[in-house]
């Protein structure tokens, strides 16, 4: 299971931003491209743990992965929820869009990030092994 701000695809769920300073190192005030960047990895790991103790996947026979996309307003209000890609299984589908929903209210967003919502992709992903077990990634 993994989250993104911003929609990216991929894994992995790290979540944070490139941190960069000004490229030009004059005498003069700071331009835009100098402004601290937030760090969206604390927010994003502490909604991924939130999620997943949320998150009741269906006892099914085959591995399968749900993409939700959701927005979150600066307060931490769910804005949006949709399932972006199906897992093929409406139950699994169901469980997934169930975990986002009780996990809300989530936390503010960051103080720095200066956007009123962000866009997250979350990967709801788990294998089937042998008799029937299941692992969360």
């Amino acid at each position: 299971m993994s989250g993104r701000p911003g929609g990216r695809s991929g894994g992995g769920g790290q979540g944070s931003y490139n941190q960069s300073g000004s490229p030009g190192g004059g005498g003069g005030r700071a331009g835009i491209d100098a402004m601290e960047e937030p760090d969206f990895g604390p927010y994003i790991a502490e909604l991924q743990r939130r999620i997943r103790r949320n998150w009741a996947p269906p006892v099914e026979d085959r591995s399968k992965r749900v993409v939700a996309l959701f927005n979150i307003s600066r307060d931490g209000r769910l804005l949006s929820l949709r399932i972006q890609q199906s897992s093929g299984s409406p139950a699994a589908d169901q469980a997934a869009l169930a975990a986002v929903r009780a996990s809300a209210p989530f936390r503010q967003l960051p103080p720095n990030y200066k956007g009123n919502d962000i866009a997250v992709q979350f990967i709801f992903d788990y294998e089937i092994y042998g008799h029937g077990s299941a692992k969360m990634r």
